[in-house]
């Protein structure tokens, strides 16, 4: 790689980790998955394989076809405000259902206490989803959320232009490779914190921080 190429591609690698690196659906996604240790390689493939093809579309130009069809943009919005909400949803349900364990544990006669507190030490973790659920999940947070298309298609697109047809690519490329590097890095990280998640109250802590970001993006989304 030439003297030149290099700057650009950290550009590219800058400015992609500018946009991905903050709390949002598809991130929010992908740690509940790493902690409950449930499908993680096929989430991180679909993950990554889609922002490389985001990107790519992006620099080849696709960024005005974006622009120019609004509709389609506010239709996406309303369609990603729903899945979120719904997710969101989901979250304060499997909240309520470990809560209502507790409670059940509680009003449980005291030897039947000790025994479910004895289980309750071991690793506590929901039952996890379907391969086909989670990755329709996945794909549903990633091209239902129209920041997706105005990201990594309008603006990485109009950004990696200016460099020219010869260097736009390098560009793109530190933009991809940003995108691998933190997927794996928040899908082994996410893996790793799976031994704090120990306990009930642990999950209900997640799933409503869940629902709380889910239902705010959702409204965020709506009120954009």
């Amino acid at each position: 790689m030439n003297s030149i190429a290099l700057p650009i591609l950290m550009s590219g690698f800058l400015s992609q980790a500018g946009l991905i690196i903050a709390v949002g659906a598809q991130n929010t996604f992908i740690i509940r998955q790493g902690i409950a240790r449930s499908h993680v390689p096929q989430i991180l493939m679909i993950c990554i394989a889609a922002d490389v093809l985001m990107i790519a579309l992006g620099t080849q130009g696709m960024g005005q076809a974006v622009q120019s069809h609004p509709m389609v943009l506010k239709s996406l919005t309303w369609c990603g405000a729903g899945v979120l909400l719904m997710y969101g949803i989901f979250g304060f349900r499997r909240a309520w259902i470990q809560c209502r364990a507790m409670w059940l544990q509680r009003q449980a006669p005291e030897g039947e206490q000790n025994l479910a507190a004895s289980s309750d030490n071991a690793m506590v973790k929901p039952a996890q989803t379907s391969l086909k659920k989670s990755i329709l999940s996945c794909l549903g947070f990633t091209f239902l959320n129209p920041s997706v298309y105005l990201d990594s298609i309008v603006l990485l697109g109009s950004i990696a232009a200016t460099y020219g047809t010869d260097m736009k690519w390098s560009f793109a490329t530190g933009a991809m490779l940003c995108s691998v590097v933190w997927f794996l890095l928040l899908g082994f990280i996410s893996s790793k914190m799976a031994k704090l998640f120990n306990s009930r109250i642990a999950w209900v802590a997640l799933d409503v921080t869940i629902g709380v970001v889910m239902v705010l993006l959702s409204v965020h989304l709506v009120m954009q």
